[in-house]
């Protein structure tokens, strides 16, 4: 549908022009009355909210609202014909309707509901209040686990929300993805040291990194919760029993007849969220990669900008990163050039020998010669590196985890982090890399936490999972 058969085809009007800010303002006031109010807002009240900011109406630029006429006349004076004025194209733009209170026939302020979606959409963005973290992936696990254990009569209430949170949590990371990489762009156009910080530490860190990205990683982690949702939608929908009771529901809820349609709609529900739980690795591993090059890059760029080269390749970088920060300043460009361009003395070299004095003289030209080779120090870090990375790879393969889980095992279905054998600090680092390694698509087993529980192994506290041979577990649940 289109937009603007919905909203006055001169809703955002109001922000073309010169008192935009001064809008936008009456907009902000309207919704903290919106918030402060039941269900009325009266217009004496929200012209007097308006009058009180004294500094937004004296802004109020009158020559682009009122014609030449009407601005000889003297109109809009007083505080109160501007507040009115505002109020009045606020109306003629379908932001606002007056509308009468027919028990005290006071005139009242009405807001359209687009009107307050996008009234509350402004105040998030300016807003510097920060909103909880919702846990969608520990919900819907919570949610389901519930609902199994007792299977009562909201059991399709509890499936709509579990299908309505995984699509925000599906959003929610590709917004996430989405911010991550503005923060790698603005990352360009810094060419300050302290600027990199504040954008890092100040902004990513603690609205993008702390605020989503961390949750998603320990507490409301995917990898933790995908199998128990999974397994718990996949019960319902092989459970005829509850499958029937889901179709009931639904048909009461949404008072329609058709048995077979609805069935359809509540499988399409369960395969949505099993499908995306299960493709949810690709993404999260996008955004895996997306948040350690921003990382690197942040580090890199404080690196380069705190080292100062004094070589005259240090003083042309200088040169290049002013230029680049004054890319939309064309007078400061051109001096720069200007500048660059004096700077610079081209002439030819030449020298005189013994020969040079004995007739006839014959020009001879210096052959080009290799310059010598500087040697770049890093180098031989980054080798100790490479080696160390290497030999650290090879020592904890993906080979060698899923050994020590296969020994562990010894021919059994399932083992017990509480009787494996951890004598070593390698046997730690590999039932730690086990456990991470679980859901990938090579993995032979899979992993069941036993109620939260800890346990002592070797001297360490370690959780209490159960490793289970994924074919066993399939023979199972068949």
């Amino acid at each position: 549908m289109n937009l603007f058969n919905i909203v006055p085809s001169n809703y955002f009007s109001i922000f073309s022009g010169k008192n935009r800010e001064i809008y936008i303002e009456a907009l902000q006031i309207l919704y903290s009355l919106l918030q402060n109010e039941e269900s009325v807002i009266k217009k004496n009240d929200f012209l007097s909210a308006i009058k009180a900011k004294e500094t937004s109406l004296d802004l109020l630029d009158l020559e682009e609202e009122l014609s030449k006429e009407e601005l000889e006349e003297g109109a809009l004076l007083s505080d109160s014909s501007k507040a009115s004025f505002i109020l009045r194209r606020l109306e003629e733009t379908g932001w606002v309707d007056i509308s009468m209170d027919i028990d005290n026939y006071e005139e009242v302020v009405v807001l359209p509901p687009y009107t307050i979606s996008l009234l509350k959409t402004f105040n998030d963005i300016v807003s510097d209040e920060e909103s909880p973290y919702v846990s969608l992936v520990h919900s819907t696990y919570s949610e389901l686990k519930l609902e199994d254990e007792e299977l009562d009569d909201l059991i399709y209430a509890t499936l709509l929300r579990c299908y309505e949170n995984t699509k925000k949590l599906k959003v929610e990371l590709i917004t996430l993805t989405h911010s991550i990489r503005i923060f790698q762009n603005r990352l360009t156009k810094l060419f300050d040291t302290n600027e990199v910080l504040h954008s890092y530490f100040d902004i990513y860190k603690k609205k993008i990194s702390d605020r989503y990205y961390h949750p998603l990683k320990t507490f409301d982690s995917v990898a933790k919760f995908k199998r128990p949702i999974i397994k718990i939608l996949d019960r319902w929908l092989n459970n005829k029993e509850i499958r029937n009771k889901l179709v009931l529901l639904a048909s009461l809820s949404a008072r329609n007849n058709n048995k077979q349609e609805i069935e359809n709609d509540i499988i399409t529900k369960i395969n949505y969220i099993t499908d995306t739980y299960s493709s949810l690795n690709s993404l999260i591993n996008s955004i895996d990669k997306e948040n350690s090059q921003y990382t690197k890059a942040s580090t890199q760029k404080i690196l380069y900008l705190n080292n100062s080269d004094r070589t005259i390749k240090g003083h042309l970088e200088n040169i290049f990163k002013y230029f680049a920060a004054s890319k939309d300043d064309t007078r400061f460009r051109n001096k720069i050039l200007d500048m660059m361009n004096e700077s610079f003395d081209f002439y030819e070299q030449g020298y005189i020998d013994s020969d040079s004095l004995i007739l006839p003289i014959l020009k001879r030209f210096k052959e080009k010669g290799e310059p010598m080779e500087i040697p770049y120090f890093d180098d031989a870090s980054d080798v100790m590196m490479d080696e160390f990375i290497e030999h650290t790879s090879n020592m904890f393969s993906d080979d060698k985890v899923y050994s020590f889980i296969e020994s562990s095992l010894s021919g059994k279905k399932e083992i017990s982090t509480k009787d494996m054998v951890l004598d070593s600090e390698e046997s730690i680092i590999y039932l730690i890399l086990a456990i991470c390694k679980y859901d990938d698509d090579t993995s032979f087993y899979t992993i069941e936490l036993n109620d939260n529980k800890e346990v002592v192994n070797g001297g360490y506290l370690i959780p209490d999972f159960t490793f289970v041979k994924k074919d066993e577990q399939v023979k199972e649940d068949n």
